[in-house]
């Protein structure tokens, strides 16, 4: 299926679609700021609205499962994802110094 997510400039994020019981349930729009796709998924931090939705598409399943869970656990809440809402892996804590 084709991506369905465009750039918010007003917003400042990328909004998505999730099917969380396949396609034929309920469309669920979300969203995840730029400052996530920039810090967390490496996307350019020109601010171009291209590379924000491209860095939403190759990392898409991971966004996808985290807007999913967060829609499960509060269907009624919008989904707007940020940057500490990803998990920091191990190495990247390692290469900070101070951080544990």
């Amino acid at each position: 299926m084709a991506s369905e997510a465009i750039f918010l400039p007003s917003a400042g994020s990328v909004q998505f679609a999730i099917y969380p019981d396949g396609l034929d349930g309920a469309r669920i729009i979300a969203r995840i700021d730029e400052e996530a796709l920039q810090a967390r998924f490496h996307a350019s931090e020109e601010c171009v609205d291209v590379d924000l939705v491209q860095a939403y598409e190759r990392n898409a399943d991971s966004i996808d499962a985290l807007a999913t869970a967060r829609f499960r656990a509060n269907p009624g809440v919008a989904i707007c994802l940020h940057s500490d809402d990803f998990q920091r892996s191990g190495n990247e804590a390692e290469r900070r110094p101070g951080k544990a």
